[in-house]
């Protein structure tokens, strides 16, 4: 009994490390784009200027994740409500790797979705959006490289629409 336990967790701890080192993240950089961080959009009638760009892995759910916020923004915390107005773009990856330099697909498999974000709830984009990764880099603290494009929807009587580019630190996985 007691070697079926052990063989069970050995087995497993297989299983989640080989689980664990699938990511949809390319081994060294890809593409050239040095777009800055500029644009912006409108946001339930408001305007959005980010200045500041973050991106990050969710190795749970396999998802990249894109802020884009007029204000500063640090690698830990990022999703915080209290530091709204910002855009939240989660790139539905399914394990597979970012698409660099082409549009991200929004195919029912991988889904990239916008999240403009307000201090008590967002409201989402999926069709209509256009992401292009132009640069990303594995490395810690790297700078990743696109523009992000979302057509003018209307939502409760309100505008939302984004045009811009990135230069969004990469914080790694969470």
């Amino acid at each position: 009994m007691r070697r079926a336990v052990v063989s069970s967790l050995v087995a497993a701890a297989v299983l989640a490390a080989g689980a664990a080192a699938k990511t949809p993240l390319p081994p060294k950089p890809q593409g050239s784009g040095v777009e800055p961080t500029a644009g912006g959009g409108v946001m339930g009638s408001a305007p959005i200027r980010p200045r500041y760009a973050v991106v990050e892995y969710d190795a749970l759910g396999n998802d990249l994740y894109l802020y884009l916020s007029p204000k500063p923004i640090a690698c830990t915390g990022m999703l915080d409500y209290g530091k709204a107005p910002f855009v939240w773009v989660i790139v539905h990856t399914e394990g597979t790797p970012p698409r660099v330099g082409k549009p991200s697909l929004s195919n029912g498999h991988d889904i990239v979705q916008v999240n403009f974000t307000f201090k008590d709830h967002y409201v989402s984009a999926t069709p209509g959006v256009t992401l292009v990764f132009t640069h990303i880099d594995p490395k810690r603290s790297s700078v990743w490289h696109g523009r992000l494009t979302v057509k003018k929807l209307s939502y409760q009587g309100h505008p939302y629409s984004y045009n811009g580019t990135f230069a969004a630190r990469w914080c790694g996985k969470s």
